[in-house]
């Protein structure tokens, strides 16, 4: 009794001390849950005003960068133009102000006079204005005039009334040797600075965040921008930013403070404390089980010894506590090892030992390792193997107490029975397989249980393949549905309940016709269970054999008649054509030569047959003929067919004949080669028209060459001398003229010396103009000789459609802009496989000429992505082609002329879209054109697309 109540005391006490356990681990659990998420609060505070920080940098800079640039844009205009005109300063400036609506003038100051504004109707006033009177804005010019850099000034009041600022970039005239040169003005940039706040989007953070933005200017002082400079004192995330001659501070805290609570922190607590209630009642509940099992152990230990199977249970370190005698029997000689307290490694090594475990030898510590590894899980079925030639199955689960109890059947016999019967099953099934016929198995409710390869195959009409579980009478439904005749019997079947009823009988048979003219034979017969087995035997080839026994006789009939009329036809031919028809045999000797070589040659055919071709091959080494006929008997001799292969023949002594003849070898059977059949012609005249014309084209080529070079060199010395005409006013004896004519002080002279000057420059242009025009045509010409003579280098790259025809488009602005037409670029950014130079060519010419032959509208070009090729159209709204003259405007000196083709406008030779035409070729691409006379005309080619590796 004392030694009942000790028990039950330490009981208490150890329940006593995991509540308390359970309690202090969830105290500590809920504090350290509550530090990390402030932490976690922290870090992504941080994480985000650090991120909002750096947008607004990048949004400042941009726009700030923005207007810099326009700044300098204007600055290099009037680098270029000194003396810009008013006009131009406001077609300069009019598609800044569209692009950035923050921008609300610009101007140029010189000498501290505002000399050009933009827009000048509101800002009339302002020209004229000696900033000298504005002391600050006087102060930042002399520093831009000192430094030379750029300044970027406020927020200040500007002189037309509100708040804004106001970025400067210095004017610099380029020197004579092409270098900066003297400071000559300031481009002025002015925006306004609630559009530029507003342009930056600072309300997007300000939900979040608390923004101040303050300015430290190149004098020296510093202006807020932006928010209020009490978050300066609140120890914000500071980032500075440099602009043009000033540094901006962005400043920025949290809207809701640094210390904020994290919102999850009640919810924390909440679920830590259920959690801990759970726990400790889960505790309760354990001790409460742990209290039974202690009173199930005895009775457990009594039933295992009981038991026919081996019984062992082990604890969550895998030893053994209790096992059956069973267990002991079972492990035979090594059960020496079977006592408790020993491990589970300790008992499959000592049954290791004893050569206890068959699959385990040669590989032992492999196979100890991989039962170790799935012991670790605890709950598995497996089989094992022993010695002895018995068979265990062991189950094993583990126990509430995270050990593992395994029961160990002997399921030697079962598995023995089991084996035999799988492999009988697996015989029949190899068997009911390997049919040739379909073969089908229903159960007595008529569903489908088992069917074999032949069986599953898909037939005409069939929608979804064959699977078990299928009711009979749908695949009869179905196969009703999709056959064109069913017989029973050999009369037709009227509906598929016919049918079904025919098959329920104790035998049947049933015939049908598929799609495709497949015919079927099916027999069934009922089986001991009241189930359904049928076969299907193919019959196609049975019925197609007797129609062809049918048609069989008319057919070789037919096909005698045509054999005899064929070659009647040939003999006819053959009797009548120019060519001729000839035939060697298997040592390449002519064994026939139809009339028409006697028609043709004048020649009797009987005097070269037995002769071999080689005889008539007498063309001198090294020549061309002589090189097609080498590899003439090398084909022959291979037993290859070769086609239009030309020779020359003295059939007569006083005359020369060309011959152009082709051939097929001729095999017998069984393969061997039996010798060739070929037609022949004579083509002395064409081959002869065809050599003078190749002469001809070659004298051409190396004209066109040798003059375009002998015309290059004089054009170069003639636009050079036109450069320093067209520039005279920097030639030493022009400006010692113009000094002077300054210092006699005569208006009138000067203005006559000023309407020469304007003269020479008229002519100049003039004489440029015609260089331009001549330099192109020779360059044209150059084009044209490298092709003919076909060594145009190409050199094929990635080139980046877009971007080139960009830049030609630019290239051609000002010659749109003199006809006033709109040049489109509609393109996608594909890149092709090219030459860049040559691709700019070609759309330099397309472009060239749609400007030459547009009156009004646009120029637009497009691309697209067609296969491996990428196209590319030229649309313009010019007078158009005719339908007629399409065909022939890439030939070269063609010419189409304008409208119905009675004028000539423009000038050129007519070589343009045929260098395109090859360029296109020569890069592996097309070329062809669209157009209604009148409306315009769409010039497209195509090049390879890029394909990366």
């Amino acid at each position: 009794m004392p030694d009942k109540n000790r028990i039950r005391r330490i009981n208490l006490m150890i329940e006593l001390a995991t509540y308390v356990a359970i309690m202090l681990a969830f105290v500590s659990l809920s504090y350290n849950l509550e530090r990390f998420s402030r932490l976690a609060a922290q870090d992504q505070q941080m994480a985000g005003l650090y991120t909002a920080q750096t947008q607004i940098t990048e949004r400042i800079h941009e726009a700030v960068n923005r207007k810099e640039l326009f700044a300098r844009g204007i600055a290099a205009a009037v680098a270029l133009r000194p003396n810009i005109s008013e006009q131009e300063f406001a077609r300069l400036s009019s598609g800044i102000q569209l692009e950035d609506p923050s921008v609300v003038n610009m101007a140029l100051v010189r000498d501290k006079f505002i000399t050009h504004v933009y827009p000048e109707e509101e800002n009339l006033s302002l020209i004229g204005r000696d900033l000298r009177d504005v002391p600050r804005q006087s102060a930042v010019l002399d520093r831009i005039a000192r430094t030379g850099k750029s300044a970027l000034d406020g927020p200040i009041s500007l002189l037309q009334g509100y708040t804004g600022f106001i970025l400067r970039e210095p004017v610099f005239l380029l020197g004579d040797d092409g270098d900066t040169g003297q400071f000559w003005a300031v481009a002025s940039i002015v925006f306004n600075k609630d559009t530029f706040l507003g342009e930056l989007g600072l309300n997007d953070f300000s939900k979040d965040y608390q923004i101040t933005i303050r300015a430290h200017n190149m004098l020296g002082d510093e202006r807020t921008i932006y928010g209020d400079n009490a978050v300066f004192a609140r120890n914000p995330a500071v980032q500075q930013l440099r602009l043009p001659s000033s540094i901006w501070t962005i400043a920025l805290v949290p809207a809701a403070g640094w210390d904020a609570v994290p919102a999850q922190t009640e919810r924390n607590r909440m679920l830590t404390g259920i959690a801990m209630i759970v726990t400790l009642a889960m505790a309760w509940y354990l001790n409460r089980l742990r209290a039974a099992n202690w009173r199930s152990a005895a009775q457990l230990r009594a039933a295992v010894n009981v038991l026919q199977s081996g019984f062992v249970l082990f604890d969550r370190n895998d030893r053994l506590q209790i096992c059956n005698e069973r267990y002991r029997e079972i492990h035979g000689p090594a059960s020496d090892a079977v006592v408790k307290g020993a491990t589970f490694e300790s008992i499959l090594r000592e049954g290791l030992r004893h050569g206890l475990y068959p699959d385990a030898t040669g590989h032992e510590e492999a196979w100890l390792s991989k039962h170790l590894a799935r012991g670790d899980h605890k709950a598995s079925r497996f089989e094992l193997e022993l010695s002895n030639g018995h068979w265990l199955q062991i189950l094993e689960q583990e126990t509430p107490t995270g050990g593992r109890v395994a029961v160990l059947n002997d399921i030697t016999e079962l598995l023995h029975s089991r084996q035999r019967a799988q492999l009988a099953e697996q015989r029949l099934f190899d068997a009911i397989d390997a049919l040739p016929v379909g073969f089908w198995l229903f159960d007595a409710e008529d569903r489908l249980i088992m069917f074999n390869r032949v069986a599953g195959n898909m037939l005409p009409g069939m929608q979804r393949a064959l699977k078990e579980g299928r009711n009979l009478a749908e695949l009869v439904e179905r196969r009703a549905a999709i056959s064109k005749e069913m017989l029973i019997g050999g009369r037709p079947a009227t509906s598929p309940h016919e049918i079904l009823d025919n098959l329920h009988a104790e035998t049947s048979e049933l015939e049908v016709c598929y799609d495709g003219d497949l015919w079927f034979r099916y027999y069934t017969r009922r089986t001991s269970e009241n189930g359904l087995v049928m076969f299907r035997i193919e019959l196609t080839d049975l019925r197609r054999h007797q129609r062809q026994i049918e048609t069989s006789n008319t057919e070789l009939r037919a096909a005698l008649a045509e054999r005899d009329a064929a070659e009647s036809r040939f003999r006819d031919v053959a009797d009548i054509s120019t060519e001729w028809f000839w035939e060697q045999d298997e040592h390449l000797q002519f064994t026939y030569l139809s009339e028409g070589f006697r028609r043709a040659m004048g020649r009797d055919p009987a005097d070269f047959i037995g002769c071999s071709r080689v005889e008539l091959l007498v063309e001198p080494d090294g020549s061309p003929e002589a090189e097609n006929l080498i590899a003439l008997r090398q084909t022959m001799e291979r037993h290859e067919p070769f086609k239009d292969v030309v020779y020359s023949y003295r059939f007569h002594p006083d005359r020369e004949s060309w011959i152009r003849t082709s051939g097929k070898p001729v095999f017998a059977k069984d393969g061997s080669f039996r010798g060739y059949i070929g037609t022949a012609a004579d083509v002395t005249q064409f081959y002869a028209a065809l050599r003078r014309a190749e002469q001809a084209d070659e004298a051409k080529t190396q004209f066109l060459n040798i003059i375009s070079h002998e015309l290059r060199t004089p054009l170069t010395v003639v636009t050079g001398f036109n450069s320093f005409i067209y520039n005279s006013d920097r030639l030493p004896s022009y400006v010692t003229l113009h000094k002077l004519l300054e210092a006699q002080d005569n208006p009138s002279l000067r203005r006559l010396f000023d309407a020469y000057r304007t003269d020479i420059r008229s002519f100049s242009d003039r004489i440029r103009n015609a260089g331009v025009q001549l330099q192109t045509l020779i360059d044209d010409m150059l084009d044209l000789a490298r092709i003919e003579a076909n060594t145009m280098r190409i050199e094929t790259t990635r080139v980046d459609s877009l971007r080139v025809t960009q830049s030609v488009l630019d290239q051609m602005q000002s010659m749109a802009a003199e006809k006033h037409l709109e040049l489109r670029c509609e393109m996608a950014d594909l890149p092709i496989a090219a030459d860049e130079m040559r691709f700019r060519q070609i759309l330099t010419n397309l472009l060239g000429n749609a400007l030459k032959f547009t009156d009004h509208g646009s120029i637009t070009v497009r691309n697209e992505r067609q296969g491996d090729m990428v196209v590319f159209r030229v649309e313009d709204t010019g007078i158009g082609i005719s339908h007629d003259k399409l065909s022939i405007i890439f030939d070269r000196f063609a010419q189409v002329n304008e409208g119905t083709g009675t004028t000539r406008r423009n000038q050129g030779v007519g070589l343009g879209l045929a260098i395109c035409k090859d360029l296109t070729r020569l890069q592996g691409g097309w070329i062809r054109a669209e157009s209604r006379l009148g409306e315009g005309s769409t010039l497209i080619f195509a090049l390879p697309a890029w394909k990366d590796a």
